[in-house]
């Protein structure tokens, strides 16, 4: 029988130790979302969900070296370059980004 996999909601992760993510990622597999924006390879044990947020961790690092993500200087987030210049409604920034990952998440690597 499948099991039903429950919504997260959204949570602060330390990526490092001076970059932050919001992320909808679940708690169990924040250790392989780090590694993977660490540059490690994957272990070969993980399920397939820690897999996914290691993937999410390499897309991520890769974002932000080619410059489509950047670090907020105001609270250390990592967070789209588009959004910064966009106001101030933190709110919105932060849904808009739990909403992107979510779903990329979902994508593994051919």
């Amino acid at each position: 029988m499948l099991k039903k996999v429950k919504p997260h909601n959204p949570e602060v992760v330390d990526l490092t130790e001076s970059i932050m993510l919001r992320t909808a990622i679940a708690r169990e597999n924040h250790a392989a979302l780090r590694s993977g924006f660490a540059g490690y390879p994957p272990n070969p044990r993980w399920n397939v969900t820690k897999f996914r947020a290691w993937k999410t961790g390499r897309q991520l690092k890769e974002a932000l070296e080619h410059g489509e993500m950047v670090v907020r200087s105001t609270d250390c987030m990592l967070v789209p370059a588009q959004d910064q210049g966009n106001g101030t409604d933190e709110e919105v920034r932060s849904s808009q980004w739990i909403d992107f990952f979510s779903h990329k998440q979902l994508v593994l690597a051919a």
